[in-house]
């Protein structure tokens, strides 16, 4: 079966509106017949339960449970006022705040959804309550949410190991220097506007002791990072473990230092986690199968050979590479189009050299950046839900910032070393 018939019909699939999970299993379960006959549907039993048995995985259900423990147990709005503290003075303060917030907030979730729907409505509703324009308070929840997944711990970094066979602690260094670089393009397009969109300061100035007394509040929320990432560089723990102790530290902080989360609050942040982590195992487990499929049909040495074609220099394919998975972000989830395209492009990418550690950040920044293109931008509906915003007023207010972030992918694809550095430091 050719690659245009696979991709084809795996596109219409989800375009007429199954589940992306089930497009992907019914696609490899239908080439399996049409290939060998039923007897081919045992491997696809045996891949369909490999391909959530990792252990690798299991830190995904744990970040996204640390992630709601989080926004209930009262850390969330600490690390915004903790932010204002240190950004919050000048003019558009509090969009750096927004951004500063979601750098920190990141460094502990791994997740832009829990980002934007946690810290998104303290943020809102603080630069909505300053006199700032809702669109463009939403506009910049959503940008600065995608920092999320590549500031360690990341969940699609741990998706992408496992699928790449990369070190996830690995990616997770890598992706300190691209997430500090979203971060500073986004807070340099807020000082460039400020003036000119007449953004106000904050009206007063937090006195020293009352900054202080912020802080030392956050501390214990703020300290999160130091168990979960330190604890991965330090060789204490796996990826996987590093997820169970945030969780763990997440549910500590918020029922007994912050006395927020209650008991009772429990079974349904359990449940919300659980039904999460679901949705994103079964399309591990349903991409399995799909994957060996296109394997055996040799998809992956079409791909190689129709983008060599194009030309054998790195620069150019992975100019290609950018494109294919920013149009595809646009249209279907991110971990889908990571899960689809991955034994198709990782082939590519090894042919030509490319570390994949370096690609792993490069797919991820792709994919973020699709968190907040229409039309199926998920974190810019998760803003307009939350904060009850107009979807099109967010839309226009959000282009400045996907251009600077397209600004540093492309920074990001072109000088590996701004990847790279720092798990080298660490002996990677």
């Amino acid at each position: 079966m050719s690659v245009f018939v696979i991709m084809s019909s795996l596109v219409a699939l989800i375009v007429f509106g199954l589940p992306i999970a089930v497009a992907l299993g019914a696609m490899a379960a239908g080439t399996m017949v049409w290939a060998a006959g039923p007897d081919l549907l045992v491997i696809f039993i045996q891949r369909f339960y490999t391909g959530m048995t990792s252990f690798s995985l299991l830190a995904i259900p744990f970040f996204i449970l640390a992630g709601n423990l989080m926004n209930t147990g009262g850390m969330t709005h600490r690390i915004f006022h903790t932010a204002q503290v240190f950004v919050g003075r000048v003019r558009g303060g509090l969009g750096h705040v927004n951004v500063v917030g979601s750098m920190l907030f990141s460094g502990m979730s791994g997740s832009a959804v829990a980002d934007s729907a946690g810290l998104g409505v303290v943020e809102v509703k603080a630069m909505r309550d300053a006199g700032y324009d809702p669109a463009y308070a939403a506009a910049i929840t959503a940008a600065s949410s995608t920092i999320g997944p590549v500031v360690p711990p990341s969940i699609p970094f741990v998706i992408y190991g496992s699928l790449a066979n990369v070190s996830v602690g690995a990616l997770f260094l890598a992706g300190i220097m691209p997430g500090l670089l979203m971060g500073l393009s986004m807070m340099a397009v807020i000082a460039l506007t400020a003036r000119a969109k007449g953004l106000p300061k904050l009206a007063e100035r937090p006195g020293l002791r009352e900054s202080l007394a912020t802080i030392a509040e956050a501390l214990p929320a703020l300290a999160m990072p130091l168990f979960v990432v330190g604890g991965l560089l330090l060789g204490w723990v796996t990826p996987t473990e590093a997820a169970v102790l945030a969780a763990a530290y997440a549910a500590f902080i918020g029922i007994v230092v912050y006395g927020e989360l209650k008991v009772s609050d429990l079974p349904d942040v359990l449940w919300t986690s659980g039904r999460q982590a679901a949705q994103v195992l079964f399309i591990m487990a349903l991409a399995a199968p799909f994957s060996w499929v296109l394997v055996q049909q040799q998809v992956p040495n079409a791909v190689v050979e129709a983008l060599l074609s194009v030309s054998h220099e790195p620069w150019a394919v992975l100019l290609m590479i950018n494109a294919i998975l920013l149009i595809l972000g646009m249209f279907i989830e991110g971990i889908a189009v990571m899960v689809i395209c991955m034994p198709m492009l990782l082939p590519v990418t090894q042919q030509l050299g490319v570390d994949p550690v370096h690609f792993g950040v490069i797919v991820v920044l792709n994919l973020m950046i699709g968190l907040i293109t229409p039309p199926v931008g998920l974190c810019l509906y998760t803003v307009s839900q939350v904060a009850n915003i107009d979807l099109l007023s967010i839309i226009r207010e959000v282009w400045i910032y996907l251009v600077g972030l397209v600004v540093v992918l492309l920074a990001v694809t072109f000088i590996p070393g701004l990847v790279m550095w720092v798990p080298a430091l660490f002996g990677f």
